[in-house]
């Protein structure tokens, strides 16, 4: 009887899926009328999102998948602590894909596996939540859109200040015309961070799939840690891995889609570690008479990340914000914060500006929040099939200014012509060339999703 339920409530509530099975013995009451998840990869960043997910009452998490089955342990913890069960572990993610009972999975391995995990889901029929940053490069980000729109899923990315309701305010008001015409924006990570360590080369241990973990990116010998972040097979750079917060979150402020050039500014100066990609990076990206200056930096300990905010009711000291936007309008200047900052409103010279503000409005929210904000975004789209507020297009769209900077950088940091309705470069084939990575069979992205 408890089957029939959640079959008679997956019906109503998302439209057409792929027929359901009955869950096993023990596990269908706790799942009636619930989504059933699935979470592939549980390291740091997947067991951030198991503490937020399991305070949902309306998800059942079937499956934990990771290639290192010593990442099962703490994981199913949060879940038993949580929820009071203990889900399915899988070493291979294809497993619960076949499952006809998942309904969604929700990604959260480094950045390799994003595209071609998401498209597998997507031809699965699962819709999918994916983590930040999105892909390796504009070729996989594309296909990303394709897979969701072709099999109809629903896709949402983990820029979580999307969610934030203050969000929506601060563009309303820029949309308003009460800022004035914006001719410039300004998108900040400026934090302190350390050298990538990288250990000697030692045998694969035991209970890691070190095929299936590098996945798509080359199976090099294995070394502990995290010295894959240096390399652009693996990874986007520290810089814009995480400045793609606040690069979506401008972008969504200003109402931009592509800009007609691109050009990066910076290298590796701070880090003598082996990393390919820059620990100073500045670029500039122009979309007609609106210019937006990306600017990141490894070493500014005098900078301070507004996530760790301890009172969501007050607002970060801008001028030492390490993840802020800054929106100039001819009419005034909004300072935006990721992850619970909210967002003033300054008028006047800049001896007056910070003291008085003409608007405040305070985010109220503290990040752990924004997060479960985010998932129940996530959860009523599976059930309505609305597009979510991380829509796995408007992500692919940010997610490109990043790999333009980066591209730029990677040619020696010239300024490039993109066209975006091809989503190429214009006569610049040696830049076309860096528009798709390199691939590792099996793990291969497919010309048709």
């Amino acid at each position: 009887m408890e089957s029939i339920t959640r079959r008679n409530f997956l019906k109503s509530s998302l439209g057409t899926t792929a027929a359901l099975t009955i869950l096993p013995t023990g596990a269908a009451s706790a799942a009636a009328d619930k989504v059933v998840l699935g979470i592939m990869g549980v390291g740091g960043r997947g067991r951030a999102l198991l503490t937020s997910l399991v305070k949902k009452t309306d998800v059942y998490i079937k499956y934990i998948c990771d290639a290192d089955s010593r990442t099962y342990g703490p994981a199913v913890e949060i879940v038993v602590e949580g929820h009071g069960y203990k889900p399915k572990f899988v070493q291979d993610f294809r497993k619960m894909l076949e499952d006809p009972e998942v309904d969604a999975v929700v990604i959260a391995t480094s950045d390799r596996w994003h595209a071609l995990a998401t498209i597998m889901a997507c031809q699965a029929g699962k819709d999918v939540y994916v983590e930040k940053p999105l892909s390796l490069s504009i070729w996989d980000g594309r296909k990303m859109v394709e897979a969701a729109r072709k099999y109809n899923r629903v896709v949402q990315v983990g820029t979580q200040s999307r969610s934030a309701p203050y969000t929506d305010k601060a563009a309303e008001y820029i949309r308003s015309g009460k800022l004035g015409d914006v001719y410039l924006a300004r998108v900040f990570l400026m934090q302190e961070s350390g050298p990538i360590d990288v250990a000697d080369t030692q045998p694969v241990p035991e209970g890691l799939d070190y095929d299936l973990w590098c996945g798509p990116s080359p199976m090099l010998p294995y070394r502990p840690g995290v010295w894959f972040w240096r390399l652009w097979d693996f990874y986007v750079g520290y810089i814009m891995a995480d400045l793609i917060h606040q690069v979506d979150l401008a972008r969504y402020l200003i109402g931009r889609e592509y800009p007609d050039t691109a050009c990066n500014a910076g290298g590796v100066y701070q880090f003598d570690d082996g990393r390919e990609q820059p620990d100073t990076q500045f670029a500039t990206l122009e979309f007609g008479k609106l210019t937006m200056l990306l600017e990141g930096s490894l070493k500014a300990p005098y900078m301070h990340r507004i996530v760790h905010l301890p009172d969501q009711t007050k607002f970060p000291d801008w001028q030492h914000s390490a993840t802020k936007v800054e929106i100039c309008g001819t009419k005034g200047l909004m300072c935006f914060g990721r992850h619970g900052g909210g967002w003033q409103v300054f008028e006047g010279d800049s001896r007056t500006r910070q003291s008085n503000p003409v608007v405040s409005v305070p985010s109220g929210y503290k990040f752990g929040s924004i997060i479960d904000l985010h998932f129940d975004d996530f959860i009523d789209c599976i059930r309505t099939r609305k597009k979510p507020k991380a829509d796995i297009e408007q992500a692919h769209l940010s997610m490109v200014l990043c790999h333009l900077a980066n591209i730029s950088y990677r040619l020696g940091n010239r300024k490039l012509k993109y066209d975006g309705t091809k989503e190429r470069f214009s006569a610049d084939e040696e830049a076309n060339a860096l528009l798709k990575p390199k691939y590792r069979k099996p793990w291969v992205v497919p010309e048709e999703v």
